[in-house]
């Protein structure tokens, strides 16, 4: 009796101990330096640095969050047709990086940017976006990115990061979360969803445009948030922030129960606020345009605005 009793102790406490290591995501997605400092040897953790650097001796090298595996933007997408910059990567291509950072499906997966501009969340909020489109969703922000954790006074290392490849697959990929040209038609004729553009002012308004994009200005009917009015500075460290996004859904006359579609220049702004807007903002019917304006603006014969959005 007295050696099933303590057994039965012994096998409660190895569950306790378990339970208390796992490792629980919060519903927004979005986790703090903190939680992430208190992780970091948990074997499921897996840390992505996917600050926007497209030096190759560059911000990775010179400091990171200890553990951490950098991802490049330019190795979840694509161009496609040479000229059209924002496509999803190919699902042989998005395999390779994720065995390569050595991923299983028992990992959760931190994504974290450098948290300097409103705007630098967007890289981390596109990865979540890709991954959740691969079929992957144990996936978190690290609100305030790498300058939040640097403010924090955490740890930071040099050294390159290299994990054991492994065997993942993809196993269901979420189409539904991506719009087409023809998505973008229905919408302007027959009002079949709410058009957001993502961008900044000048470039709705048509006085400034991306490089690739041929014609300035908006789509016609489109609602106008963008995507830095999702958070909030403190200090030197931008942070995404819960009741921004909420007060910019209801600033800019959007629909909470009508489908949404989410655009910018090339896609990248347009999966930030997708991510900000579902996790954040509570809009969680929606898409993301992946061509976005630069190849709405050259399909033939598309009326494109100029002028504030009102």
């Amino acid at each position: 009796m007295v050696l099933r009793k303590t057994f039965g102790m012994f096998v409660v406490s190895c569950l306790l101990a378990v339970a208390s290591f796992a490792l629980d995501l919060p519903a927004n997605k979005l986790v703090s330096v903190d939680w992430l400092k208190e992780n970091l040897g948990n074997k499921d953790l897996v840390i992505i640095d996917i600050r926007n650097d497209k030096k190759k001796e560059g911000l990775y090298k010179k400091g990171h969050i200890p553990g951490a595996i950098q991802w490049k933007e330019s190795s979840i997408r694509e161009v496609r047709f040479k000229e059209v910059p924002g496509y999803i990567a190919s699902p042989i291509q998005f395999t390779r990086v994720m065995q390569n950072s050595g991923i299983t499906d028992d990992s959760v997966v931190v994504f974290y940017s450098d948290g300097q501009t409103p705007g630098s969340y967007t890289i981390a909020g596109l990865a979540v976006y890709i991954t959740e489109y691969y079929g992957f969703t144990n996936t978190a922000v690290l609100n305030g990115g790498f300058a939040a954790w640097q403010a924090a006074g955490y740890p930071v290392e040099t050294d390159i990061v290299k994990p054991k490849r492994s065997n993942w697959k993809i196993t269901k990929m979420n189409t539904d979360l991506v719009a087409a040209l023809f998505d973008i038609d229905a919408a302007t004729e027959l009002g079949t969803a709410q058009l957001i553009d993502s961008r900044n002012n000048a470039q709705v308004e048509g006085s400034a445009k991306h490089p690739k994009v041929l014609k300035a200005g908006h789509i016609p009917g489109a609602k106008h948030i963008f995507v830095g009015n999702f958070t909030k500075k403190d200090g030197d460290v931008v942070y995404l922030d819960a009741a921004n996004a909420k007060a910019q859904f209801e600033k800019a006359g959007v629909d909470m129960n009508k489908p949404a579609i989410w655009y910018c220049n090339t896609s990248w702004y347009a999966s930030g606020a997708w991510f900000a807007g579902k996790y954040l903002g509570g809009l969680q019917n929606a898409k993301v345009y992946e061509g976005s304006m630069v190849e709405y603006t050259r399909a033939p014969k598309r009326k494109v605005v100029k002028g504030a959005i009102k």
